[in-house]
């Protein structure tokens, strides 16, 4: 079936969402690949979360609007792609926003893939409670077998980017409930699917990742920890996974909880990780830090550059898709991440 017929599950998990889960099924609603199932899941709302979402389904017949206990995102996400039947499952946090076009153009990157491709992502852009513009996130269109790099760098970066075909989904066995309420849950889900299937990306600005002090991956510290469950998870699920590659994944993980903890004041700890992360990799825990350490110096710049700037920032909606606006990291122009992939010969230029 040409991916321009094929219908597309559309996820939604809402909790509390009333004041953004208007913009962003405006933005499913909106998308220019008609075909969709829109399957919202009202987890536990005590919000007017649900009204909203009973308000666009009487206007579009292609939503549904699921009512569960609040269980979290983990189960949600589940029972929503599996309320659905589309080939393809979409899923789409609801304080996040789509570009008009994003269903079309990854439709479009599975019919080259062919049958292999089990996801396909976009590139996203941070922005603020009102859909203006914080900054483009990190630059990275790495496609094919990814399996390895992957691990050592998350070149998704948010759970509202991807589309994915359903075959690939049920056999990882969808979003790990082991990670349900600490984070990493999508992460997981995009490095089981590139162990077994190719990966495909648009490399375009087509979802708005909205970054506030409420969201879970503001909490640096539960995110690291998190990072280190999915790699025990990943493990256990594929333990013919190289040796030297895991422990590198995981000397950087420990880094970057000691990192989590030095923001936190937890000092000591701090240093007991970084002293536990040499130990497992030593050059790979120095060339992460200072593989950090430059990441920051460009969002001070960045964000410093921004408060300076006198005009209002463009919305989302009216950016051009394939422009890169603000300063932004760029991971496959680091010197130390090609430094920490060649450790275990993988492949730099992706």
């Amino acid at each position: 079936m040409p991916k321009g017929d094929s219908l597309v599950t559309v996820v939604v998990p809402a909790y509390n969402a009333e004041a953004t889960l208007d913009m962003t099924l405006d933005s499913v609603r909106n998308q220019t690949h008609r075909k969709l199932e829109i399957i919202v899941v009202v987890d536990g709302a005590t919000d007017d979360t649900e009204a909203v979402a009973r308000r666009h389904a009487r206007e579009d017949a292609r939503i549904k609007v699921m009512v569960t206990p609040n269980r979290g995102l983990v189960p949600t996400r589940n029972t929503g792609a599996r309320a659905g039947s589309g080939e393809f499952i979409a899923p789409v946090d609801a304080d996040d926003v789509w570009h008009h076009e994003k269903i079309e153009k990854q439709l479009a990157v599975f019919d080259e893939g062919g049958p292999e491709m089990g996801l396909v992502y976009t590139l996203f852009r941070r922005i603020d409670t009102w859909c203006y513009l914080i900054r483009d996130g990190a630059y990275t269109c790495w496609s094919g077998r990814i399996f390895g790099p992957s691990l050592l760098y998350n070149c998704v970066g948010n759970g509202s980017s991807i589309l994915i075909r359903r075959s690939a989904f049920e056999q990882v066995g969808g979003y790990n409930t082991d990670l349900n309420r600490l984070g990493c849950e999508d992460y997981l889900l995009q490095v089981l699917i590139s162990h077994d299937w190719t990966i495909g990306v648009v490399p375009e600005y087509l979802t708005g990742y909205r970054y506030d002090d409420a969201s879970m991956s503001r909490n640096h510290l539960r995110m690291a920890q998190a990072r280190l469950k999915m790699l025990e998870i990943v493990a256990l699920r594929h333990p013919d996974v190289q040796g030297d590659l895991m422990r590198l994944a995981q000397s950087q993980a420990i880094a970057e909880l000691a990192i989590a903890q030095a923001r936190h004041g937890k000092l000591v700890r701090a240093v007991s990780a970084f002293v536990r992360a040499g130990q497992i990799n030593t050059m790979s825990t120095a060339s992460y830090a200072v593989y950090r350490i430059r990441d920051f110096s460009y969002r001070f710049v960045r964000n410093a550059g921004t408060r300076l700037r006198r005009e209002k920032p463009p919305k989302f909606q009216h950016l051009n898709p394939r422009v890169r606006y603000s300063i932004q990291f760029n991971p496959r122009r680091s010197r130390t991440m090609r430094r920490l992939l060649r450790q275990s010969n993988l492949p730099t230029e992706l």
